[in-house]
């Protein structure tokens, strides 16, 4: 195959988004639907909210995992550990139509999860993670839709290879 392009996420431009998406859903879920943050979430009970958040974005990676196994051979996906978050990335290409199921999967699993969470429970602890899962879910899939909209502009025909926060474009 021979590569016809690529795609680059500039990791500053798509953090400074999500943490403009994160403050829409925060004011969304927080105040719009008055989610309450339960007593008993301060002092050194606030690090499991904490490790619930780490455990939300490994979720997201797992399920781009997943997603994959069913486009590309289970050998060619990887999982690479940055400094402070996870990428998966894979050897061999998808189809472009295949690529979109894989990229945007885990945002649109986790989104409508804690949606469908919060309206379903009256708990405020419920309702609480499911606020945050919504949230962090929904924002965390910005460097997703950024190579997704990236991959758009490809022909319908071409392949895309990713390699974690960048894309080849191959036909």
């Amino acid at each position: 195959m021979k590569k016809i392009g690529s795609v680059k996420t500039n990791v500053y431009v798509v953090s400074i988004i999500a943490a403009l998406i994160a403050l829409g859903c925060y004011l969304l879920m927080f105040k719009l639907f008055d989610t309450q943050i339960p007593l008993w979430v301060k002092g050194i009970k606030a690090l499991f909210v904490f490790i619930y958040v780490i455990a939300i974005v490994l979720m997201h990676e797992l399920i781009h995992m997943i997603t994959a196994y069913l486009f590309v051979p289970f050998k060619s996906v990887h999982l690479k550990i940055k400094i402070l978050t996870w990428e998966v990335s894979s050897e061999r290409p998808f189809r472009r139509n295949q690529f979109f199921i894989y990229v945007l999967t885990p945002g649109c699993i986790l989104s409508i999860v804690g949606m469908l969470l919060f309206f379903s429970f009256n708990s405020i602890d419920i309702k609480y993670f499911s606020a945050l899962l919504f949230l962090i879910g929904f924002a965390g899939a910005t460097g997703d839709a950024w190579l997704a909209l990236g991959a758009f502009r490809a022909p319908r025909n071409s392949y895309i290879l990713d390699k974690g926060n960048e894309l080849d474009i191959l036909i």
